[in-house]
């Protein structure tokens, strides 16, 4: 678990780097909030510039994602069941894409 964490703390992101390519940074954990910026657009503006970025990197159809739009009142609970089923499905859905 160590050398894991290590190579995913050594990860630099770039404009060069594919797209999700964030998602292999290590989580700072449940505690830090997340990257809206990654959330809706699937790219992080301050890794892709070079920058440092705080904020947790999770695919849209993550379980802390889907709890904060609903918490904020841009998912219906019924909508969100249909993400999750998808997610444990298998279907994804990446980092890019709207609301958030």
């Amino acid at each position: 678990p160590a050398a894991a964490a290590a190579a995913a703390t050594s990860v630099q992101i770039t404009l060069a780097s594919p797209p999700g390519a964030e998602e292999l940074l290590l989580d700072p954990g449940a505690g830090a909030s997340l990257c809206f910026d990654y959330i809706n657009n699937g790219s992080c503006t301050r890794l892709r510039t070079g920058g440092a970025c705080k904020y947790r990197h999770l695919s849209r159809t993550h379980p802390d994602v889907i709890a904060d739009r609903i918490r904020q009142g841009k998912l219906n609970p019924a909508a969100a069941a249909q993400l999750l089923a998808q997610a444990q499905a298998g279907g994804g859905g990446g980092g890019g894409g709207g609301g958030g």
